[in-house]
């Protein structure tokens, strides 16, 4: 029974190379079950277990046009533009590091014909070495699902770079937190959780994190920071804070030219209400978190996004732009100082 197994499962993997392009003979089959792992079969025995293969176990095997060529799978759990998609998405994350973008670029290869492997690899040019070390991204995606999972607590250092380009723990006390949810934005992930410290939710970016260990102590609900429809809640609280940085909603009201809608949509969704003010200028209206991102999105196009309420933003931005301009006029080459955000 066990030798019977192994035949069907080593003619499965054999199939697996398969396309409607590129099949095998029963003949082709028996010379690589033979090849590659001692297993001798007639061809008509082999013609038998494909037909156990696709009739009994689901396989979708078919025989092709010309009954000559031979057999092919034709049904994958992913299509070649699904792998395409999947492998450029691994290889442009800055989260990964070089050694586990690559193996896991190679399991979704795998799972492709072998010629839609070579195609795939013949188009998908490898990125450059990544400049930090990311070796602790998937122990840190790891430990956070299983405290999840577990409703625990977690503790972690949080690392930023020296002037020696060494990572430095931020602070000597390790961060204590309830995690609620990993998320991609932009080129890294971040955890969402709550610090012990304070009643709000925050953002870290989970490759600056280090020692990351598993703790006893139970999370905090998550209803207590989001509602109690808790997964809107928190999809609501990620889609406003730009850049992931978090704080307070405010109701922003912009004038901007009419051309500045496709970036503002890209940054704050449809929800976002515009109505034209005349031929090349509208006024839009949209909730967001009143933090560093905010400003940093505003900044970079000051020069034609006008804020018009609140006031508390437009001051703040104002007095942002008040900052850097003495900066330039300053006479000293010294950079000045800025009060840095609790957060990734």
């Amino acid at each position: 029974m066990a030798d019977t197994k192994a035949k069907f499962y080593h003619i499965l993997e054999i199939l697996w190379d398969t396309d409607e392009e590129h099949p095998k003979t029963a003949a082709q089959i028996g010379e690589l079950l033979d090849a590659r792992y001692g297993i001798a079969a007639e061809r008509k025995s082999i013609c038998r277990d494909i037909n156990i293969l696709r009739d009994e176990c689901g396989f979708d095997i078919n025989l092709s046009a010309d009954n000559k060529a031979g057999f092919y799978l034709a049904n994958r759990p992913f299509e070649d533009w699904e792998l395409k998609f999947l492998m450029d998405a691994v290889l442009s994350s800055r989260a990964l590091s070089e050694t586990d973008a690559r193996e896991l670029v190679n399991k979704l290869k795998r799972q492709g014909s072998q010629a839609s492997r070579e195609l795939l690899a013949a188009i998908t040019p490898l990125p450059p070495k990544p400049a930090a070390d990311k070796r602790l991204v998937k122990y840190g995606i790891d430990t956070v699902l299983k405290a999840i999972r577990a409703d625990r607590q977690i503790s972690f250092t949080y690392l930023t770079f020296d002037a020696d380009k060494q990572p430095t723990p931020r602070r000597k006390e390790a961060y204590q937190v309830s995690p609620y949810a990993l998320v991609r934005k932009g080129d890294f992930y971040y955890l969402i959780c709550n610090y012990s410290k304070y009643d709000n939710l925050s953002f870290y970016r989970l490759d600056r994190m280090g020692r990351i260990a598993l703790l006893p102590d139970k999370r905090k609900p998550l209803r207590a920071f989001v509602g109690t429809h808790e997964r809107a809640g928190l999809s609501d609280f990620v889609h406003r804070a730009l850049y992931s940085f978090t704080g307070d909603p405010v109701e922003l009201r912009l004038a901007i030219p009419t051309y500045e809608v496709s970036d503002l949509i890209d940054a704050f969704g449809n929800e976002v209400t515009i109505h034209k003010t005349d031929e090349d200028a509208c006024e839009a209206r949209m909730t967001v978190q009143d933090g560093p991102g905010l400003y940093f999105w505003l900044l970079q196009r000051a020069d034609n996004v006008k804020v018009l309420s609140p006031a508390s933003v437009r001051d703040h931005l104002v007095a942002l732009l008040k900052t850097m301009l003495a900066q330039y006029e300053a006479p000293t080459d010294a950079p000045s100082k800025s009060k840095e955000a609790d957060h990734g």
